[in-house]
């Protein structure tokens, strides 16, 4: 009996996969595939601060920096959903393409996503629905999607990400902050 449902267990992985994705699971955002470097046509804004908070196996803050980047001449809606504005991540030292961030406003507009992203991706990984916030998500191998809104604050965020190219961290790349330093003195 032990052995059936051993198999019956290996033979349900093979069949479908060990990995998790949701339909039409993205690989980046408007033709910008993750990984890649900034385009031509977009704009520097700066380096941005970045806060990632972990929790396994034991609660960490870690603090990074950014590239962040805007296209010009880009059009600011999905759908009829207006977008207040879009911001490409890039990693500080590599450049690589590994997060875009869209921020909105009014209900409207999350209604209006959310009915657009559960046709486009299926029914969400994640749901949560409280006093001040609204949030679904969608989890795969290659990409995180993030719908989120708080209507306190009537204002909410899109957010694509990369699940294989993370942040890098300043830490991680101590010889590079040394040589930009180097003229400094």
């Amino acid at each position: 009996m032990l052995r059936k449902i051993l198999l019956a267990s290996i033979l349900i992985l093979l069949i479908t996969g060990t990995g998790f994705a949701f339909q039409n699971e993205p690989d980046g955002f408007r033709g910008l595939k993750w990984g890649d470097a900034p385009t031509e046509d977009m704009k520097f804004l700066g380096e941005t601060t970045e806060y990632i908070i972990g929790n396994y196996p034991e609660p960490t803050i870690t603090n990074t920096k950014t590239n962040c980047y805007y296209k010009r001449n880009e059009k600011n809606n999905i759908g009829s959903a207006e977008l207040y504005n879009i911001f490409y991540n890039f990693n500080l030292y590599s450049n690589q393409f590994y997060k875009v961030m869209c921020v909105f406003y009014n209900k409207n507009n999350y209604n209006i996503l959310g009915i657009i992203f559960r046709e486009e991706f299926g029914e969400p990984t994640y749901t949560d629905k409280g006093k001040n916030k609204y949030s679904l998500q969608w989890t795969g191998d290659k990409t995180e999607v993030q719908l989120y809104y708080n209507p306190k604050d009537n204002k909410g965020w899109i957010g694509f990400k990369s699940m294989k190219i993370h942040p890098e961290k300043i830490e991680d790349n101590k010889q590079k902050e040394l040589e930009k330093a180097k003229e400094d003195f």
